[in-house]
């Protein structure tokens, strides 16, 4: 347990099917945690009750954990987080349960994800040993939209998401699921949106969570069409906004102006991610940030990662040049009960000459 091990958390809303994904991807894991103890993912869960126990043999390692035979471990969080994951890590270092190399944490169907990756980052014994390894969002093909409309828990978890994946789609009334698809890719267009019966194996969907290039915004102009993000905000209270600008930033003076926004905008800003070219640095850096918490900004390894052309719709005037370029730097910034004009004011404190502002009008603000 020489390096540090990759958290990725599994968020939805209540009923979403968090349980059924982590049991599918537990049974993708038999065999090989078992053939190699440095391959064994943990399972972090509420109770051990959560994830059903009754089709397979397993070991009570104590009150809270269980060795799975597919070579798993579950653990039951009795308590706060942080006492939890220390307690997993040292259990693991003096030889009481076996070496692990990745963890998963299930949230409650009502939790915000925000937190874990708070706590990830900022609690010290936690920071030295475990990195944040992203979200994964199950979302419901058959109640999602509802949930979004009335739930503002849910909408979070959207816009907190790495990856988004829309379950229950083998029960739900087909016709549900493209109008599900195109709002989440409106709350949250840099998380890759997956169906169940597409889900890749476990290994391959916790690397796409991990992967600091999914931070970089990408899409086209027509996903924050005027007519779309209209009907959106008065659903859901959330707004977009991209930044994009050429000349690369002073490191210093950027991170200082992130901070000052984030704290300008509070608790309204769900987030912000994208990628920031520094002057005299080869590569980019990813951002990221919840509410006022700026993350420790992080090198973008084999940056100049690829950025999909903006093309304007046809009833869509982007004023200048209408192209994001891969050494452009890109921020996305998804905002909740906050007005437009003084969210963009805040912004345009923050620009770089040149910057341009891609509005949730979907035109090109210079």
């Amino acid at each position: 347990m020489g390096r540090k091990i990759p958290v990725t958390v599994v968020s939805g809303f209540l009923g979403s099917g968090k349980t059924t994904l982590l049991n599918r991807l537990l049974s993708q894991a038999s065999g090989s945690a078992s053939a190699n103890d440095h391959d064994r993912v943990v399972v972090l869960i509420n109770e051990l009750g959560d994830i059903g126990l009754d089709h397979e043999r397993f070991l009570q390692l104590s009150d809270r954990i269980v060795l799975l035979e597919s070579g798993c471990i579950c653990c039951a969080v009795r308590g706060d987080l942080v006492n939890a994951l220390r307690q997993l890590f040292l259990d693991a270092l003096y030889k009481r349960i076996p070496p692990f190399s990745r963890l998963l944490i299930e949230t409650t169907g009502i939790a915000d994800p925000a937190p874990v990756m708070y706590t990830l980052q900022y609690e010290r014994f936690l920071a030295d040993r475990y990195a944040y390894a992203g979200c994964i969002t199950v979302v419901d093909a058959e109640h999602g939209m509802e949930q979004l409309r009335l739930h503002a828990e849910a909408v979070q978890q959207v816009a907190l998401a790495d990856v988004l994946l829309i379950s229950k789609t083998d029960i739900s009334a087909s016709k549900k699921i493209p109008a599900l698809q195109h709002e989440l890719q409106r709350l949250n267009s840099s998380a890759p949106l997956l169906l169940t019966q597409s889900q890749p194996g476990l290994n391959a969907l916790l690397d796409m969570a991990a992967d600091t290039r999914r931070h970089i915004p990408r899409g086209t102009v027509s996903m924050w069409s005027g007519r779309a993000m209209g009907r959106h905000e008065a659903h859901t209270g959330v707004g977009v906004l991209t930044l994009t600008w050429a000349q690369p930033w002073v490191r210093s003076q950027g991170v200082r102006g992130l901070s000052e926004l984030l704290a300008g905008l509070g608790q309204g800003l769900l987030r912000l991610k994208g990628r920031v070219w520094f002057r005299g640095e080869q590569q980019a850096s990813a951002v990221h940030a919840v509410h006022q918490h700026l993350y420790p900004l992080e090198a973008i390894v084999d940056s100049a990662p690829c950025v999909q052309s903006v093309s304007p719709d046809n009833d869509v005037q982007a004023g200048g040049r209408d192209s994001i370029d891969d050494r452009d730097s890109v921020l996305l910034f998804i905002y909740r009960d906050l007005e437009a004009a003084g969210v963009l004011q805040k912004i345009r404190a923050l620009l770089p000459d040149g910057a341009r502002v891609l509005s949730s009008e979907g035109n090109f603000i210079q």
